[in-house]
C-alpha cells in the first residue's frame, strides 16, 4: 500500500503536522524505558511514578507507542492506560493515537485489537479521517497494507455502515492498491443493492490497475457475493454475468456457488433444473453440505415432492451429514402442505430428541394441517412444548387457528381460555375470533352471549 499523502514530507515528523509523532519528547522516552527496563509486575507501578506533563500532547502518547512497536501487546496495553488515565476523558481519543495503536496491532497480526481500535475511532471521526491519518503514520510504524482492510471491516461489522466502508474501498484503490479479496467479498454482501455490488466488484477489478498480483484476483467468494446479492433482489436473470466474470477468471464453482444457483430454481419450484445442478456438482467431485441438502429439500417439499424430500434426508444422513432445523422443519412444512399431519408430527417428534424446536410460522402451518384434522388437543399440546423454549414466541395467527377450532367442537371455555392468553401477549382478537365464538354460541342457543359479541364487534369497529 503507497500511503496516500506521505510522498513528500514526513507528516510524523513535521510539529505543525495532525500526525506527528514526537518520538524526542521527554515523556516518550521515560515512559517507553519504563515499560521495557522493569519485570511485568513492577513495571506499570513504575510507569505511574514517571512525571506527565500538563497538557500531555498526542504527538508524545502515539511516540510510546512507537518505542514499544517490538512489544505489541505492552504498547497497546498503555495505549488503553494512556486513554484512561492521562488523555481528557470527556475528549474523542486523538486520532493520532488511534492510528498509531492500530499500526501496532495490524503490523503484529492481533487482528482484533486493530479492529477494536479502528471501532472506536469510527465513533468519532469520518472514514476520510480516519484514512488519511493511517496513511500518514503508515511508514513510520512499518505496518501492514492490510491495516485499510481491517477499516473497511469495522465499518462492516461494528458500524454496519457498507457506505463508510465503501468510499474507504475507493481511497485505497485512489492509492494503487486493492483490498483483499476476503474483504472485497465481505464489502460486496454488505452493499445495499446488486447494482451497488456490482459497480463495486468493477471499481475493485476492473477500473482498477494496481500491480500484477494474483493475490488480489477476485475468488469465488467474491462471485458467490455477487450471486447473493442478486439472489436477495429476485433478479436471478443476472446470474449469467457473475458466471460471465467467473469464466473470464477461470475461476471455479464451490459448494456456495452450486447452493445458490440451486435456490435460484427451488424457489421457482423448478426441482428438475436444481437436480441437473446437483448432479454436476456430485460430478465435479464437489460435496454438498448441510445447506446444499436444506436447499433440495426446501425445494422438494415446495414442489409438493415430500417423498423425494424424505430420499434426500435418507442420503444426507448416510453421507455424514449432521441436519439442522432448518432441515426438519422443511420437512415438517412439506408434510403439512400435502395434508399428512401424522407424518409431520413424527418428524417433529425425531427434531425434539435431537433438541431442535420449530419456528413460529412453521408451528402456524402444523396447527393448521392438526386442526383441519381433527386433532385440535394435539395442536395445543404442540404449542405448549414449543412455549417451554425461552426464544419461542407464539403468534397470533396460532392463537386463531386454535380458538376458531376449539370453537368449531364446542370447547368454548377452552377458547376462552386461549383468547383471555392471547389478549394478555397484546393480540387483539379480531372478526375472525368473533366470528368464532358466535357461531359457537349460536350452535348452543346461547343468543344471549351473541348479541353481546356483536355489540362488542360494532363498538370496537370490528
Amino acid at each position: 500500500m503507497n500511503a496516500g499523502g506521505t510522498r513528500g514530507r514526513d507528516p510524523t515528523v513535521d510539529p505543525s503536522s495532525l500526525y506527528f509523532v514526537d518520538a524526542a519528547h521527554p515523556y516518550a522516552a521515560a515512559a517507553a524505558t519504563a515499560l521495557t527496563s522493569h519485570r511485568t509486575k513492577s513495571k506499570w507501578s513504575h510507569l505511574s511514578s514517571v512525571p506527565v506533563p500538563s497538557p500531555l500532547p498526542a504527538s508524545a502518547t502515539a511516540a510510546v507507542l512507537l518505542l514499544l512497536r517490538r512489544r505489541p501487546h505492552t504498547a497497546l496495553r498503555f495505549h488503553a492506560f494512556a486513554l484512561r488515565r492521562l488523555l481528557p476523558s470527556h475528549s474523542p481519543p486523538p486520532l493520532v493515537l488511534s492510528a498509531s495503536a492500530a499500526h501496532v496491532a495490524a503490523a503484529s497480526r492481533l487482528r482484533g485489537a486493530a479492529l477494536a481500535v479502528l471501532a472506536s475511532a469510527s465513533r468519532h471521526y469520518s472514514p476520510a479521517q480516519i484514512f488519511n491519518a493511517l496513511a500518514a503514520t503508515y511508514r513510520r510504524f512499518a505496518s501492514a497494507p492490510f491495516v485499510f482492510d481491517l477499516l473497511v471491516i469495522s465499518y462492516l461489522r461494528s458500524r454496519r455502515d457498507a457506505l463508510a466502508a465503501a468510499s474507504v474501498a475507493r481511497r485505497i484503490l485512489a492509492a494503487g492498491a486493492r483490498p483483499l479479496p476476503s474483504t472485497a467479498a465481505s464489502l460486496l454482501r454488505s452493499l445495499p443493492s446488486a447494482a451497488a455490488a456490482l459497480d463495486m466488484y468493477h471499481q475493485i477489478y476492473t477500473h482498477s490497475s494496481p500491480q500484477n498480483n494474483h493475490l488480489l484476483l477476485p475468488t469465488v467468494q467474491t462471485f458467490n457475493s455477487l450471486l447473493l446479492a442478486f439472489y436477495r433482489e429476485g433478479k436471478c436473470d443476472e446470474f449469467k454475468i457473475v458466471l460471465q466474470e467467473m469464466d473470464k477468471y477461470s475461476c471455479k464453482h464451490n459448494v456456495c456457488t452450486y447452493n445458490i444457483r440451486m435456490a435460484e430454481y427451488c424457489d421457482r419450484r423448478d426441482v428438475k433444473k436444481a437436480r441437473g445442478l446437483w448432479e454436476e456438482m456430485i460430478q465435479e467431485g464437489i460435496e454438498p453440505d448441510v445447506t446444499a441438502y436444506n436447499t433440495t429439500i426446501g425445494g422438494y417439499c415446495r414442489a409438493g415432492e415430500v417423498g423425494m424430500a424424505e430420499e434426500m434426508f435418507k442420503n444426507m444422513q448416510m453421507g455424514g451429514i449432521d441436519p439442522s432445523a432448518m432441515t426438519f422443519e422443511w420437512l415438517v412444512r412439506g408434510h403439512c402442505m400435502a395434508g399428512d399431519a401424522e407424518a409431520a408430527m413424527l418428524v417433529r417428534a425425531d427434531m425434539r430428541r435431537r433438541g431442535f424446536g420449530l419456528a413460529s410460522e412453521v408451528v402456524e402451518e402444523l396447527l393448521d394441517v392438526l386442526c383441519q384434522n381433527g386433532r385440535v388437543e394435539d395442536g395445543l399440546g404442540v404449542l405448549r412444548e414449543e412455549m417451554r423454549r425461552g426464544e419461542f414466541v407464539p403468534t397470533r395467527r396460532s392463537y386463531k387457528v386454535l380458538i376458531r377450532s376449539f370453537c368449531d367442537e364446542g370447547e368454548v371455555e377452552v377458547a376462552m381460555r386461549l383468547q383471555a392468553e392471547m389478549a394478555g401477549k397484546g393480540f387483539n382478537a379480531g372478526s375472525e375470533v368473533y366470528h368464532a365464538f358466535i357461531c359457537a354460541y349460536e350452535k348452543s342457543e346461547d343468543y344471549e352471549m351473541v348479541d353481546k359479541l356483536r355489540k362488542e364487534m360494532e363498538v370496537i369497529g370490528t
